[in-house]
């Protein structure tokens, strides 16, 4: 299959993408692998690793020393709930048997039967002041449970003002560590960046751009990957700090540069149409010709001739091709020498013959 030039203009320039991106790419796996490594000789803190510079480690011993107390004073109360629960059952079936036993007997003087009763209410009495004393007991246990759990709610309370101050010392260790690698990724990013810039600026009309391209990827992309998300925080603060830094930098730069293009094309405009013809690359005059544009000004070169506006080709009318640039003066389009035919004048072969148009006379 054959390319035409466009065609080819396009492979070409897919082909170099794609060698540019492989590029990158490798050089990124290979960064990566030399900042993980970088990352990996300083062990990343933990908040339980500053455990030991606290008291934690002895109030967790005596809070669950006194867990172990109430959990046994518990199990002592549990013990005289279930006493408790015997002594109010056997008073109730003592209750009980003497309301039926001296239901079923008339009341005498008989000395047996005021024997009888008074053992029965001794019983009573007995069972009762057992009663009595147990749920003393728990009263008092339950008083002893109270005081133990005050006084653990009190190691809490030291537990978590200690675990406050190893976290305070985690937080600055922390801050301590992602300086230390921010610093390292620094200095391993900051030349590769620089000399990615470098390549930007001064080897974009080099033959082996691509390859400069595709280091320029892998510099930007640890910039902006391997060190931007590592920048310290501190509240914000650094962060907005260098992108006003990098926006202001960035800022002047464009504005002189565009500042130093527009003077340049100002003074290209100022030289005749002979010298501005002689600079025009062939595939600036190729795409000025796609876009109907003067190659050396930008303007657009077709006119309406009813409203003489090439603003205004919505409009009826019929547009017209100008062989010169009504903005700049310049030759838009000029006869072929050997055949006379019209061509755009800043490519350089006839499309009728194929002789050179730029040829002078």
């Amino acid at each position: 299959m054959d390319f035409n030039n466009k065609k080819l203009t396009r492979t070409t320039s897919f082909i170099h993408y794609v060698i540019s991106f492989l590029l990158a790419v490798f050089l990124i796996g290979m960064a990566n692998r030399i900042i993980w490594d970088i990352d990996e000789v300083d062990k990343r803190p933990y908040v339980t690793d500053f455990d030991v510079k606290t008291d934690i480690k002895k109030y967790r011993v005596l809070k669950q020393s006194i867990q172990d107390t109430i959990r046994e004073k518990y199990e002592v109360q549990e013990g005289i709930q279930l006493s408790m629960d015997l002594a109010q059952n056997a008073l109730d079936e003592q209750q009980a048997s003497f309301k039926t036993w001296i239901s079923t007997r008339t009341a005498t003087q008989s000395s047996k039967v005021n024997a009888e009763i008074q053992q029965r209410n001794y019983i009573l009495d007995s069972l009762r002041k057992s009663l009595k004393k147990l749920t003393s007991e728990k009263i008092l246990l339950q008083a002893t449970i109270d005081d133990f759990s005050v006084q653990k709610q009190k190691y809490n309370d030291a537990i978590n003002e200690e675990k406050s101050k190893a976290r305070d010392l985690y937080i600055k260790a922390e801050r301590a560590y992602d300086l230390h690698i921010f610093i390292s990724r620094l200095l391993f990013v900051i030349p590769i960046l620089l000399l990615g810039i470098w390549m930007l600026l001064k080897k974009r009309k080099h033959s082996y751009w691509p390859l400069f391209r595709g280091f320029v990827f892998f510099a930007f992309y640890g910039f902006f990957i391997g060190l931007v998300p590592y920048l310290p925080s501190y509240g914000g603060y650094v962060r907005y700090a260098i992108g006003i830094l990098l926006s202001v930098v960035l800022g002047i730069y464009a504005i002189k540069h565009l500042k130093a293009f527009v003077k340049r094309k100002k003074e290209e405009l100022q030289l005749s149409s002979t010298e501005r013809a002689k600079k025009i690359k062939n595939e600036v005059a190729e795409k000025a010709l796609e876009n109907h544009m003067c190659p050396s000004c930008g303007k657009d070169y077709l006119i309406n001739e009813i409203f003489q506006s090439g603003k205004r080709k919505h409009r009826s009318g019929t547009l017209k091709v100008t062989p010169y640039c009504r903005h700049c003066g310049l030759q838009l389009f000029k006869n072929c020498n050997t055949c006379d035919t019209k061509n755009y004048a800043h490519l350089p072969h006839c499309y009728s013959c194929g002789d050179n148009i730029l040829k002078t006379d």
